[in-house]
């Protein structure tokens, strides 16, 4: 299995009502070169749903991403949402993939999501690429640090057991040169009032948007573009 840690992958804009719009993915810090590299076969793409439940917004997503890896020229003969409609295939569905995406958005939901379908298990075996974006790379991890990012989530855990694929503790969007967090939020300073607090006694590494780590088949790991050590409530570059 080879492993994207990203904070977003590229595959459309909002238009003036909100809409996704699809575009070819690029290749910011190499991501496109290294998924080529990669990518065995596009017999199946399989997103994972953040949200089980959003089926609506859930086949948006499906549509949105598997139009722009085919405008980027590489479309797949199936196209396939993972959600609670299908859950009960999950083995099946992701086993047959050739390239996964765990898609991001709200960490509690989706862990106990990822959790239920015993997605950890499946992809022991699994053999092809794995894209986190943004809540899905935390996932992966053996912890998640669920800061809050609007009022509604400060009900929440700030501490989230992830699948513990990977050792590392990920916060995604976030800017070292200036300690910030690169999602707006009226309500709060995500963080200078949590991430770098949550940091204390820990080390957590930092993802800019568009950087990423790449796990190669062998556990080998790479940083593409800027990343963030952040420790004892400071952060420091350390790519």
């Amino acid at each position: 299995m080879v492993i994207f840690l990203t904070s977003l992958l590229r595959t459309h804009y909002y238009d003036d009502n909100g809409g996704r719009v699809p575009v070819a993915l690029g290749d910011e810090n190499n991501i496109l070169t290294n998924i080529r590299k990669y990518l065995k076969r596009t017999d199946r793409l399989v997103v994972v749903a953040n949200n089980p439940d959003n089926v609506e917004d859930n086949d948006e997503k499906l549509a949105c991403v598997s139009e722009s890896f085919r405008l980027t020229g590489l479309s797949f003969k199936q196209n396939i949402m993972l959600d609670s409609r299908n859950e009960k295939n999950a083995n099946e569905i992701v086993s047959g993939a050739d390239l996964i995406i765990l898609c991001g958005g709200k960490c509690v939901g989706q862990c106990k999501f990822f959790e239920r379908i015993g997605l950890k298990e499946i992809l022991n075996n699994y053999d092809g690429i794995v894209i986190g974006i943004s809540a899905g790379s935390m996932a992966l991890c053996r912890a998640v640090p669920n800061f809050p990012e609007e009022i509604a989530d400060l009900q929440d855990p700030r501490w989230v057991t992830g699948m513990g694929i990977v050792d590392e503790l990920l916060i995604p969007h976030y800017d070292g040169q200036t300690d910030s967090y690169q999602f707006p939020c009226e309500d709060f300073d995500i963080a200078k009032d949590y991430i770098l607090p949550m940091s204390m006694g820990k080390k957590m590494i930092g993802l800019p948007n568009d950087s990423y780590i790449l796990i190669d088949t062998d556990g080998s790991k790479r940083f593409y573009g800027d990343a963030y050590e952040i420790s004892d409530g400071k952060s420091k570059k350390i790519h």
